[in-house]
């Protein structure tokens, strides 16, 4: 049996509207359950030539399972830079067919490491789309996507992929300053303290990557995005990134910190966009049982936001439910139980990064990413107009159920 806990101040006027659930969600009930009936495939929805999916009487169950598109995938470069763009976009599910992407997790270590280890040829891991199909027809609106510290922009594929199957384009930029490679390689040559990532300046430079792919006529994006509707999900130190940036930049539309928020809780900053909080809908969620981001810093950072606002909390689960990489080696401790294979010594501060929640007795974190993916997407369409409600959100699959109130959030 798994828990979820929802917790909302839901009201888009000034007169608050508290309301909670505490739920008990059944994965073999999510399993069972299929798909709200879809009305359209391809529809428009607020007059701005979007062609997310309209979904009839949308509930609790209706985005566990993957939306009526196929998913795409390429790699674009942020202007002037090497840096990687991971873009996941919807394709049309009947005719898409290719090569699927993967990633190698080999490819994050240092040069020094690769060569190192040249006889360990890395984990393969499939990333959710298939390379470089055409785009289905329509506009759709976007997402950027932030990592964790010591993570890369391919490592939450299970939810990226599912967004981009529910009609909205996901870019997740590489972080170069705080991403795998660059956290190892900085324990390997003694250089460990780093200045202040780049990361928000890095979520802003895919921005205007994406606006300038629709506007140009040889992009694979050409007239296809929707740029007056934005998203901004990310995961532990990325959730911090993706709420100063919202912060900061008056085009996001909505905001969702997975184990990671910057104002309550751990990178807080004294000035600068770290040092308020939102005005746009934010959606806060972690797990019950998480070793790096505390759940007291997680209800202290959504005790701090404004309304609307949301907390969900996973009972028994990690800091990496929100990511793939516990299922790089599953059952065997995600990254650290890799490294423990080949046997590359991980410095101990970094273990937890690579491995909490991985090994959960009888509770695989896959267990959990159908509600990931649910609650990511329910946010997303609600805050972003493409359901009028947030019943999505409300009611998740439970044999048990309480009401709280905004002021008495369960503590951890």
């Amino acid at each position: 049996m798994k828990h979820v806990a929802t917790n909302v101040d839901r009201s888009r006027s000034p007169i608050v509207i508290p309301f909670a659930i505490l739920g008990v969600l059944s994965i073999l009930a999510l399993c069972s359950i299929g798909l709200a009936m879809i009305t359209s495939s391809v529809a428009t929805a607020g007059g701005t030539g979007d062609a997310v999916p309209i979904v009839s009487n949308v509930n609790s169950t209706s985005f566990l399972d993957r939306g009526p598109f196929g998913v795409g995938e390429t790699t674009l470069t942020l202007p002037g830079t090497s840096t990687p763009v991971e873009v996941w976009y919807p394709a049309n599910a009947s005719t898409y067919h290719g090569t699927p992407a993967t990633y190698n997790v080999k490819n994050s270590l240092p040069a020094s490491l690769q060569k190192a280890y040249a006889s360990f040829a890395g984990v393969i891991y499939p990333s959710g789309g298939i390379s470089n199909v055409p785009m289905a027809a329509g506009k759709y609106p976007v997402v950027v996507f932030s990592h964790g510290y010591a993570g890369f922009n391919t490592q939450s594929t299970y939810l990226t992929s599912h967004l981009a199957s529910w009609g909205f384009v996901v870019a997740a930029p590489e972080h170069v300053d705080r991403d795998l490679t660059a956290v190892l390689n900085g324990f390997l040559t003694g250089k460990t303290s780093t200045a202040q990532s780049n990361d928000v300046a890095d979520l802003e430079a895919t921005i205007l990557l994406m606006n300038s792919e629709t506007t140009s006529s040889s992009s694979l994006f050409s007239n296809h995005l929707d740029m007056t509707r934005l998203g901004a999900v990310g995961h532990s130190a990325g959730g911090a990134a993706v709420e100063k940036l919202a912060v900061s930049d008056k085009q996001v539309d909505v905001f969702i910190g997975l184990a990671g928020a910057s104002y309550g809780t751990f990178g807080q900053s004294a000035t600068g966009a770290g040092a308020t909080v939102p005005k746009v809908p934010g959606l806060l969620e972690y797990g019950t049982n998480d070793q790096v981001v505390v759940p007291s810093g997680m209800i202290k950072a959504y005790n701090a936001l404004n309304q609307p606002k949301r907390l969900i909390s996973i009972l028994n689960a990690g800091h990496l439910v929100f990511s793939d990489i516990c299922q790089l080696a599953p059952g065997q401790g995600g990254l650290i139980g890799i490294a423990k294979q080949i046997n590359l010594p991980v410095p101990a501060s970094l273990v937890p990064l690579g491995s909490d929640g991985c090994l959960a007795p009888n509770d695989p974190v896959t267990d959990d990413w159908p509600v990931v993916n649910q609650t990511v997407t329910a946010q997303l369409r609600w805050a972003l107009g493409f359901d009028p409600t947030q019943a999505g959100l409300e009611n998740l699959i439970g044999d048990i159920g309480t009401n709280t109130t905004a002021d008495n959030v369960p503590q951890s």
